[in-house]
């Protein structure tokens, strides 16, 4: 992770993870694929997000799936996992690592900086940890992950430049 800035009591790292987008149909054949080699049980509720040491996985519909890889892993390693899952007729997996930037954000004044791009309503009662939502964030189409200590913002890479310098600007105004 790089370091994009730290100031008053908000600081923001950005990230490329590796990410396969998994479509298919959640029944039992797809999850039991799915645990097999991720050791992860799709989440079944929208908007839902799993994680274990290595993966994060999120549901962003009824029969899409994101999964990220949070350790290092390569890129014949990401080949492999979409071939085994491909080969299974219900399931379609795709590569979409360079698709993505990430940035992670943390601290107390987290979303009262985001607050400043959006009008994403953050409070726990609308945005609950271990789910995902999707908004406009500075007019960039961005998804957000939610965790108990940081908050994980991506978007496409063709926009990433733009969005860190309005996250920057965010945090000093």
């Amino acid at each position: 992770m790089r370091d994009v800035i730290r100031s008053n009591d908000v600081e923001i790292k950005s990230a490329l993870f590796q990410q396969i987008i998994i479509r298919g149909t959640g029944d039992s054949k797809f999850n039991n694929a799915v645990n097999k080699l991720f050791k992860l049980l799709p989440p079944i509720d929208n908007l839902r997000i799993v994680t274990n040491d290595n993966n994060i996985l999120s549901k962003l519909s009824f029969d899409q799936w994101n999964l990220l890889f949070t350790k290092e892993t390569s890129d014949l390693e990401i080949m492999q996992y979409i071939e085994k899952l491909n080969k299974i007729d219900a399931i379609l997996a795709t590569n979409v690592s360079d698709a993505q930037v990430f940035f992670e954000i943390r601290g107390q004044n987290a979303f009262k900086t985001l607050n400043k791009l959006t009008h994403f309503d953050f409070r726990e009662k609308s945005f609950k940890s271990m789910t995902v939502a999707q908004t406009l964030l500075a007019r960039i189409d961005c998804t957000m992950l939610k965790f108990d200590d940081r908050l994980l913002l991506s978007c496409n890479h063709s926009f990433s430049d733009y969005l860190e310098d309005r996250l920057i600007d965010a945090v000093n105004f």
